[in-house]
């Protein structure tokens, strides 16, 4: 009984190989599908037994067959699954095709293929056969996604092929390079500075745009794109997009062509003087800040700038940002127009109440107020004033008699001081203040003729000091000092510390300068003591006319 089934088995053998076909593996058929499977095809090839074709061998460019159809096969091999022998289509294809693809390689004519499906390193494209397009060769730049490429027909070179496997290397790039050389050639036959033609953005860049205008690419500067501020160039300009552009500059040398976009639309100043009268208030959105003000885009390439110095009628150093931000919109008064140079002045504060009116009302000349230094400078100190608004104390309004070489050996900041107002303009913005105008200017006591006394300070060239009272100093020259013969240094008849008598001769309120004569005064004492003795009435006396020099004005008798 064991040696039954082994017998059962050897005769099943030997039944199965007498009812194999001849092997066809390697040849091409004609298949007739018989059934179509959710796997695949069962086809009739001329054997025993159906042909198998996988689902795979086919996609949306090359659909399956319905049944009943028929198309070429490769038969790969004979003993498939389930004794179905395996059949290729696309292999047949391939094959079928190889001779044509071979010869567009050998005498460099393109073929047209359609995208099937991406790979590692590129594409997989359908030129009768299937090929490979590599990455670099899609496009004229790096294409950094394949995918949009898949599904669409493409004109192709056949770069390399093996005669024997049938595999190809395609490439895309060469077409479009000998495509473009042959436009190129066209249109720089006819090409001119100034000319206006249609291009198509090839590529965006931190600088510009690239555009193709036939087969040549010029440059679009971020400048020449559009007139106003328009932030990124992606937001403007698209790869792929058609556009009108004007040649702005040809090199025929180097043939780097310069274009232009913005030039082929209306200049948004023109007629910006008509629209922006000085004086104007008008509305705006702040684009950017910069340390000495704030640009305002009054409308699609105007834009105006708000400086530093207004923003608020009571400060005068501010720093933008503290008063508006990018993006905000403001309410601004036009202060200045200047179409030619493209330049609009524009105001803040001037749109709100002026503050310098009721200023002017307020603060009259000769009047005293108080107020806090702010801020010192060298040519004088800003002090704050009850409204708000900051008057200037100069450094020439601080003291009478003293020269004041900066403001800060007199004031601190955040000091309250009291001043005079000197003078009120609401038209400038500004309040003049003085410290010294307190009290009255000593100099101007000292009128040409007055008989003044003093104690004699220093000796300087040609002359000397003579100290009046605090920090009011006359100079008398060497020859207003009497003397019996011609002197050389006033030390020859002077002493330091010795007090004189002397007549004012001149007095310079700018320059702060008294000058005095001690000669004048003594002589004029002398003829009125000769006037009175030469009288009669009263005659004076020898021991009087020798002590004249001592005595002063007020001391003589009258005649």
């Amino acid at each position: 009984m064991s040696d039954t089934p082994v017998k059962e088995e050897m005769d099943m053998e030997q039944l199965l190989k007498e009812s194999l076909p001849p092997n066809k593996a390697g040849e091409i058929v004609t298949a007739r599908v018989v059934e179509v499977t959710p796997e695949g095809l069962m086809v009739d090839v001329g054997l025993k037994v159906e042909g198998f074709v996988p689902k795979s061998e086919f996609s949306s460019h090359a659909p399956m067959p319905a049944k009943g159809e028929t198309f070429p096969a490769l038969i790969k091999r004979m003993g498939g699954a389930e004794g179905h022998p395996l059949v290729s289509w696309r292999e047949a294809k391939d094959r079928l095709h190889r001779d044509h693809v071979l010869k567009a390689k050998n005498e460099q004519t393109p073929l047209e293929g359609v995208v099937l499906r991406q790979v590692k390193g590129g594409l997989i494209v359908d030129v009768g056969m299937e090929g490979f397009l590599p990455a670099s060769q899609v496009d004229r730049r790096p294409v950094k996604d394949l995918k949009p490429f898949i599904g669409q027909k493409v004109n192709v070179f056949v770069m390399e092929m093996d005669s024997k496997k049938g595999g190809a290397v395609l490439s895309r790039r060469q077409f479009l390079d000998k495509e473009a050389a042959a436009r190129q050639a066209e249109t720089l036959k006819t090409l001119t500075e100034g000319m206006v033609v249609t291009g198509t953005v090839t590529s965006l860049t931190a600088f510009g745009a690239f555009v193709d205008i036939g087969g040549i690419e010029g440059l679009l500067r971020v400048s020449d794109v559009a007139w106003g501020r328009m932030g990124k160039l992606s937001s403007v300009l698209k790869v792929g997009q058609k556009i009108e552009v004007k040649v702005l500059k040809y090199d025929t040398a180097t043939r780097k062509i310069s274009l232009g976009r913005k030039q082929l639309l209306p200049h948004p100043w023109e007629g910006v003087e008509g629209r922006f009268t000085v004086g104007k208030t008008v509305k705006g959105k702040v684009t950017s800040l910069t340390p000495f003000g704030a640009f305002v885009e009054l409308e699609p390439g105007v834009e105006g700038l708000i400086h530093q110095s207004e923003f608020s009628w009571k400060e005068r150093w501010v720093k933008p940002d503290q008063f508006v931000k990018v993006g905000q919109e403001v309410e601004v008064q036009v202060v200045s127009c200047a179409r030619g140079e493209e330049k609009i002045g524009l105001s803040l504060k001037r749109a709100s109440e002026n503050p310098w009116e009721e200023a002017a009302k307020l603060y009259r000349p000769g009047a005293r107020v108080k107020g806090t230094v702010t801020h010192i400078v060298p040519f004088g100190a800003f002090v704050r004033l009850s409204i708000g608004v900051e008057g200037l104390l100069r450094v020439s309004d601080i003291s009478w008699t003293k020269t004041v070489t900066h403001p800060k050996e007199w004031v601190t900041e955040g000091q309250e001081i009291e001043a005079v107002v000197l003078e009120v303009s609401p038209a400038e913005e500004k309040i003049a203040l003085g410290l010294k105008q307190l009290v009255e200017d000593p100099f101007s006591k000292y009128k040409p003729g007055r008989v003044v006394e003093g104690k004699v300070a220093r000796f300087i060239e040609h002359g000397a000091i003579v100290t009046l009272e605090p920090d009011v100093e006359a100079f008398v020259h060497v020859s207003e000092i009497p003397s019996t013969h011609r002197l050389t240094h006033p030390s020859e008849a002077l002493a330091l510390e010795q007090v004189v008598t002397g007549q004012v001769l001149k007095t310079q309120k700018k320059s702060r300068r008294i000058e005095i004569s001690i000669r004048k005064y003594e002589h004029d004492q002398e003829r009125k003591l000769i006037k009175k003795y030469a009288g009669g009435k009263d005659r004076i006396t020898l021991g009087e006319m020798t002590a004249w020099e001592g005595n002063k004005e007020e001391d003589v008798p009258s005649a």
